[in-house]
């Protein structure tokens, strides 16, 4: 069995879709995971996070894309960093449980970003979801989360589906506090005390490189680079509605997607 893997630069809403595909393929018994890095910046909310909790007005203005992705929690800014999507049959020994799925996606990301220079590390206790949540994904630090030195550079969320699972990991390679604090309206120094790049001064592609083959053996599959593939129209066709595009990209020009 394989690990289909693909390479993205985007536009961000195109490859927000294929995810949405991916998920839909999974019901097939088929195993996918989408490694992605857009120029952006590009604000991506969770699914169930309420578009008020971003500067729509500013982010309008100023050209920066607010989408909305399939998995939950909330808003994360990505800016040269790595998104990492991996979709699994929901009969697949990883799915089984929310908080089991989050320890063996984590395993391998640890000694993936290690290896290529960070510093990662898991965090002892990690707190409970209240009722009243940050709306930035870093400042939480979860189940679901990585920290360098304290402060949060990996962020994970989930989406079941009927026949699939997709579990997200949004992986800082930079940070831009005052951008941060312009969309969320919150102090750009509390954004420094709370976020931290998993790595830094490493190019993306070998970060996702890294993390593709840990992936593939925690999985136990062999690694199949492949083309990336094209969203059904109505996947695709969503983020041109408000609920998935609040600021739309318009098509965002990039890099053409790339193999590794």
């Amino acid at each position: 069995m394989k690990l289909e893997a693909f390479r993205s630069t985007g536009p961000p809403s195109h490859d927000l879709a294929v995810e949405a595909e991916l998920l839909a393929r999974a019901a097939e018994g088929r195993c996918s995971a989408l490694v992605t890095s857009w120029p952006g910046p590009v604000v991506v909310l969770g699914y169930a996070q309420k578009a008020a909790e971003v500067n729509l007005g500013w982010c309008r203005e100023q050209g920066v894309p607010v989408l909305r992705r399939l998995s939950g929690g909330t808003g994360v800014i990505h800016r040269g960093d790595l998104g990492v999507a991996l979709v699994l049959p929901s009969e697949h020994p990883w799915s089984e449980g929310i908080v089991g799925l989050y320890d063996r996606f984590l395993d391998v990301l640890e000694p993936a970003l290690i290896a290529v220079g960070g510093r990662v590390e898991r965090i002892a206790r990690p707190e409970r979801a209240g009722r009243v949540r940050s709306p930035i994904c870093f400042e939480e630090q979860l189940a679901d989360t990585l920290v360098v030195e304290g402060r949060k550079a990996v962020g994970c969320s989930q989406a079941r589906r009927k026949g699939g699972i997709l579990i997200h990991a949004a992986i800082l390679l930079g940070l831009d506090a005052d951008l941060y604090s312009d969309v969320f309206g919150v102090d750009a120094s509390r954004v420094r005390r709370g976020l931290a790049p998993a790595v830094s001064g490493v190019d993306w592609g070998r970060v996702a490189e890294a993390v593709l083959d840990r992936l593939a053996d925690g999985l136990g599959l062999d690694l199949e680079i492949r083309p990336r593939p094209d969203p059904a129209p109505e996947h695709l066709k969503a983020y041109g509605e408000d609920r998935w595009a609040p600021v739309p990209d318009g098509g965002m020009r990039s890099e053409s997607a790339e193999l590794i």
